[in-house]
């Protein structure tokens, strides 16, 4: 069991599952205080539930219910018709979605009270935040029904609806929302799911961004949009290909130029990516509302950055460069041999500086050509260097009071050396990897809790200058096998596995909207992979062949590469 994380991230979605009618009994990272999305538009898919028909026995009547979730049709009208009028007014459809598998169980349990169980795959939340459970888990739900006419109807119903693990993908859209880095450098994806809808999209994606970021990056990022910005009008229409977002006054009132622009800019970002939007206009109550003249791309944001093909590697004890299936040597680096470098590191943004740890992994260096390596760091256990493109190296420690995580500038204009950044809720857990992605506002963790290790994905908190300051709490990615290392594939996907030495592991993707895939065939003495954003191509190092890069579904050895320990930027 993963005791100590299990219950802090329990802890904190108590709350929001108590007020969706749901146990707290899983991780949950969606905003609360939001208000029900009218999701009456037009579906994009034709499934079609059934109504009620006479003489239903109770049973029949909650399991039509279930299925009618399916269809949101004038405000799921067809799973209200299994409700009395009292309860189908105040029931409240969008409050959250449970995607289950399996038949759900009905048990009677007395005076018109009714239980469902069922095992729950994930959730999506109001705000269209989507949470993972643990396999095999399951929940129940709470009934109360009574005669109306002669005819069995729920009197009262957990808020929101229940779909099928396979009709999920149908009902169901992911669409990427866009917030900023502090130092607005980057454009940072947070992943939401939407019903599927040819109408009502857009409102639900606006609606969803000035409600602002997924919990877990709230720390980590920044919005255009001040605390408390509402739409004007309840819906995003789209005429002639413009989307019109009409914005409440108060709150743009005084915006300057540039603040006008990155509103502009955000709003396109997650807009112009729907294939019935080709502009977007933002007024003001029903009015013109003043904008800049300039493009936003003016603004020059970063949005899904990406790394060069060019990796580190480890050769006869120095680091050398490879470039597909080319071996660089990397002039005027000193002699490092005696160290027994492992586990290198580059920057995507710096060219002439590298990381590494020594042989024992006990102390990181870093390295420049012409000079000798610099000690910056000593402890127990350090975990492989990960470097951002703010100037820091990230590695983590483990001791006996626990895991640290520290960062060390490598850009040496920068005023401090040496920082432990804060992360609560890594101290009594042994940290495997930490890998920070190329937008900077953050971090996946892989931890051992107990004997189970486990996928972390958590917000960087830095300060106005762009020095970390702590890892905010976490939310838990799900993986088919526990995970011993991981890289970022994406800006949005990650690539986990876990090693070893005579036996076959199967590299695994694994998508921030909550799919996953198998990354081609096993591979025996699976050590090391080489990913980096934005990179096609994926190479794996074995215990018996160094170099493998995947083609399709296999994975094809590459003889004349013999560098080990191989990374891409970042």
């Amino acid at each position: 069991m993963r005791r100590r994380l299990a219950a802090l991230i329990a802890a904190l979605a108590g709350a929001a599952l108590v007020a969706s009618g749901c146990t707290p009994m899983v991780p949950t990272d969606g905003p609360v205080g939001t208000s029900e999305l009218d999701v009456g538009g037009d579906p994009a898919y034709s499934i079609q539930a059934a109504s009620p028909v006479e003489g239903m026995d109770p049973e029949e009547i909650v399991l039509g219910f279930i299925n009618a979730g399916v269809e949101p049709t004038n405000q799921y009208e067809v799973a209200r018709e299994y409700m009395t009028d009292e309860a189908g007014a105040r029931w409240s459809s969008g409050a959250r979605t449970l995607v289950y598998s399996g038949d759900p169980n009905v048990l009677s349990m007395g005076d018109d009270s009714y239980s469902v169980q069922m095992e729950v795959e994930s959730a999506v939340d109001e705000t269209g935040i989507l949470t993972q459970f643990p396999e095999g888990q399951t929940q129940t739900e709470e009934f109360e029904l009574e005669q109306v006419d002669g005819e069995w109807r729920i009197a009262d119903a957990p808020e929101g609806t229940m779909v099928t693990s396979g009709s999920f993908p149908t009902v169901y859209e992911s669409h990427t929302l866009y917030f900023y880095d502090p130092q607005q450098r980057y454009a940072v994806p947070d992943i939401r799911w939407f019903r599927s809808s040819r109408t009502g999209v857009p409102t639900e994606i606006v609606s969803a961004l000035l409600d602002g970021p997924a919990t877990y990056l709230e720390p980590a990022v920044t919005s255009a949009f001040s605390d408390g910005t509402e739409l004007q009008r309840p819906t995003v229409p789209v005429e002639d290909g413009t989307a019109v977002v009409d914005l409440d006054a108060e709150h743009l009132r005084g915006a300057t130029a540039q603040e006008r622009l990155l509103m502009k800019h955000q709003l396109e970002m997650v807009l112009l990516d729907l294939p019935t939007v080709r502009e977007v206009e933002i007024i003001s109550g029903q009015t013109e509302y003043e904008m800049p003249e300039q493009p936003t791309d003016t603004l020059d944001i970063e949005r899904d950055p990406s790394v060069s093909n060019t990796q580190v590697g480890v050769l006869d004890d120095t680091l050398v460069r490879v470039q597909d299936l080319q071996t660089l040597s990397i002039g005027s680096l000193p002699d490092i041999s005696e160290l027994e470098p492992q586990k290198p590191a580059v920057p995507a943004q710096a060219e002439e500086i590298f990381a590494f740890l020594d042989g024992e992994g006990e102390r990181l260096y870093h390295l420049r050509p012409h000079r000798d390596p610099d000690l910056v760091l000593t402890g127990e256990n350090l975990t492989r260097p990960s470097m951002d493109n703010f100037g820091w190296t990230w590695t983590t420690s483990r001791d006996d009071d626990g895991s640290h995580v520290h960062v060390a500038a490598y850009d040496e204009t920068l005023s401090q050396s040496t920082l432990e950044v804060s992360a609560d809720w890594l101290e009594a857990l042994d940290v495997e990897a930490l890998r920070v992605s190329q937008d900077g506002a953050r971090a996946v963790v892989v931890a051992d809790d107990g004997g189970e290790s486990g996928l972390y994905l958590a917000g960087v908190v830095r300060d106005s200058s762009g020095t970390p300051r702590g890892l905010g709490e976490p939310i838990a990615l799900q993986t088919t096998t526990p995970p011993d290392d991981v890289r970022w594939l994406e800006s949005d996907a990650l690539v986990a596995w876990a090693n070893s030495e005579d036996s076959a592991e199967t590299a695994e993707r694994v998508n921030l909207n909550g799919s996953s895939q198998a990354m081609g065939s096993p591979l025996l003495g699976l050590q090391n992979i080489s990913a980096g954003e934005g990179v096609r191509t994926v190479f794996a190092e074995r215990v018996d062949a160094p170099y493998n890069s995947r083609s399709g579904d296999s994975w094809d050895i590459n003889e004349q590469v013999e560098v080990r320990d191989y990374a891409f930027p970042g």
